[in-house]
């Protein structure tokens, strides 16, 4: 009976040590948790001779249920527009550059060369080709925050990026006020969860920590 009894003892033992251990180890998961998701937003504008290009083909924006797939293969899902908002880049994956944004919108973007796929400008309502060569007095000029910079393909999008980019005879003084125009609703995107649960930026909830610490 004592055997019994110390047995049963050892074996409550065990079990309070093993719930004790496993509640340490999700607590300290809890504490220390930290998001791996990416996701964060930033901001541009483009203008072909004085005009902006609104984006408004619903072939440039990407349907929100997308984004609660997350699927790395799918190379719009890591970088893209969406919400109809033609201002707002919605970053989920390192080291995406402009350069990559822009092809997913099937534009060409390089130092002197800016055109569309099959898509359309809306002037002459058909696609475009732009080669920057000078001869004409139009270049194409890139605006990063505000300093201006050679290209931006192979640049990488940060958080609260503002960019723009601008071909056409454009004084520095105009390029300003074009830039001002830019705009700035990153930082906001970024604190708000994104439309059908994307991630957006915001903290995670009590419930969502708790449920990373016990199936991490």
């Amino acid at each position: 009976m004592n055997i019994n009894k110390k047995t049963h003892q050892k074996f409550i033992f065990l079990g309070v040590a093993f719930l004790l251990g496993t509640l340490s180890i999700i607590a300290f998961r809890f504490i220390t948790y930290r998001s791996t998701d990416v996701h964060y937003h930033a901001n541009f504008a483009l203008y072909i001779n004085g005009r902006r290009d609104e984006l408004k083909s619903f072939t440039f924006y990407e349907e929100v249920s997308a984004c609660t797939v997350h699927d790395s293969n799918n190379p719009k899902i890591r970088v893209h527009m969406h919400d109809q908002n033609n201002g707002l880049v919605h970053v989920h994956a390192e080291g995406a550059t402009w350069g990559y944004f822009f092809a997913n919108l099937g534009y060409t973007l390089g130092d002197k060369l800016i055109g569309t796929d099959s898509v359309f400008d809306k002037v002459e309502n058909k696609g475009y080709t732009i080669y920057a060569d000078g001869k004409d007095g139009k270049q194409l000029s890139f605006i990063l925050n505000g300093k201006k910079i050679s290209n931006i393909a192979n640049v990488v999008i940060r958080s609260e990026d503002r960019l723009l980019i601008d071909y056409g005879k454009t004084s520095q003084e105009k390029l300003d006020q074009l830039f001002a125009t830019v705009p700035t609703d990153a930082h906001k995107a970024n604190t708000e969860r994104d439309p059908a649960s994307c991630g957006g930026g915001h903290q995670a909830t009590f419930l969502e920590r708790l449920k990373k610490s016990i199936y991490h």
